[in-house]
């Protein structure tokens, strides 16, 4: 995925969309957001974007965040920390500002875990501004297929609703 974004990334702001012969439309391709959810506690992402056409976009997300350690009540020790890397690749359909996301989610968990890395659907609906320097918002469920498939207590807090409000350029 990392290399996918690297390869992609050879424009930094606006891409144009061909619409009706001799028209073109620049999008904001760059998203910067502050995300809760998606296995981390909290986390910083990059987003890029790419438009396939106005009704349909990718979204190629990486970022870096926190977890901690799940616990119940009985313990009263303090959680032990973790550091997280989210990353997913999505499909956008929608229509002006409004999309329905769906595709799949990554998380890397740095600590000594049975499984420091969790695969899993997610699916949600994003706000995205249609012009440069506005806020971008997105509400989703995500659920790692670990947990499912194989019925494990997780060993982190993984919150299976998330939300991610940032800033597109």
């Amino acid at each position: 995925m990392i290399l996918a974004i690297i390869f992609f990334s050879h424009t930094a702001y606006g891409q144009y969309m061909k619409l009706k012969k001799g028209e073109t439309e620049i999008r904001p391709l760059n998203n910067i957001n502050y995300n809760i959810g998606e296995g981390s506690l909290n986390s910083i992402n990059y987003e890029r974007l790419y438009f396939i056409n106005r009704g349909y976009f990718l979204a190629f997300q990486l970022g870096i965040g926190n977890n901690e350690e799940w616990q119940d009540d009985t313990n009263l020790s303090s959680p032990i920390k973790y550091t997280t890397i989210p990353h997913h690749i999505t499909g956008n359909l929608g229509k002006g500002r409004n999309f329905f996301e769906f595709g799949l989610s990554g998380l890397i968990v740095t600590g000594n875990l049975d499984q420091h890395y969790l695969l899993g659907p997610i699916l949600g609906y994003r706000l995205q501004s249609l012009k440069f320097k506005r806020v971008n918002f997105r509400i989703y469920v995500n659920f790692p297929i670990n947990y499912l498939v194989l019925f494990t207590i997780p060993e982190i807090l993984y919150l299976p609703i998330g939300a991610s409000l940032g800033f597109c350029f």
